[in-house]
């Protein structure tokens, strides 16, 4: 019961390594409320959540709009009554399209979607943790945040900007008691990972894709009071593909 009694609103909730995350809060003590554009797979999760006797609501989301972010925020304070930890785990990818390749249109949603999104997030959860002096902020990176390869041009750009967010949330409210990190997953088996052919598996040591569930663990350890010395860390959790890149 590591996160017992803490509220955790886990963004992009409704599939993969978010669900994989909200369920790891709820089984961790967590109230947690689910957030995503997916009303039927945010209640589908939040049923399995209580069932097994953890504390769970949906709110139905994009991430890049302002007013339903606010709305996300306000509606884990008027049911738990505050929040504690923010999870931004929504994104998108380009299916690795190189800077000729992409359409403006396709690059500015990606970037609205991986990056302008967790700023509007913090940027809705920060009064509350400024208030109270104490929050998480947990990012979700990507390999591509530390190399090039894993995605596009506008991902891999959009997932070096998150690590550089980031620290500069560390730097500015780190002593005001917000704990900003960021988790960089490798080739983990999500809805996003489908289709991407079985030689990527050769270019990693562990020999296998990673699993949420794995990536969840990190997430939890996060959001304790364990990890209360990180601050603006990346922290690489891809069974060593990095290591000969």
């Amino acid at each position: 019961m590591r996160l017992k009694d803490k509220v955790a609103l886990v963004i992009g909730g409704t599939s993969g390594i978010g669900e994989a995350t909200a369920k790891a809060f709820a089984e961790e003590g967590a109230q947690v409320v689910v957030a995503g554009r997916k009303q039927e797979e945010g209640d589908r999760i939040v049923k399995e959540i209580t069932t097994a006797d953890g504390q769970a609501i949906f709110a139905k989301m994009d991430t890049t709009k302002f007013e339903e972010v606010k709305k996300a925020v306000q509606k884990a304070q008027d049911e738990y009554g505050t929040l504690d930890i923010l999870y931004n785990g929504a994104g998108i990818h380009d299916s690795y399209q190189t800077a000729l390749d992409i359409e403006e249109e396709d690059y500015d949603q990606l970037m609205a979607v991986n990056v302008k999104g967790p700023y509007l997030a913090v940027k809705a959860a920060l009064p509350v943790f400024l208030e109270k002096g104490k929050g998480t902020i947990i990012n979700v990176g990507s390999q591509a945040t530390h190399v090039a390869g894993p995605g596009g041009s506008a991902y891999v750009t959009s997932k070096h900007a998150l690590e550089g967010f980031t620290k500069q949330l560390a730097y500015d409210f780190g002593e005001q008691g917000v704990k900003a990190n960021l988790i960089a997953p490798g080739f983990v088996e999500t809805p996003m990972t489908e289709g991407i052919e079985e030689k990527r598996l050769n270019d990693i040591p562990a020999r296998r894709a990673g699993k949420p569930e794995e990536v969840a663990s990190l997430a939890v350890f996060l959001a304790s009071e364990e990890s209360n010395y990180m601050h603006g860390t990346s922290v690489t959790m891809d069974g060593g593909w990095t290591v000969g890149r």
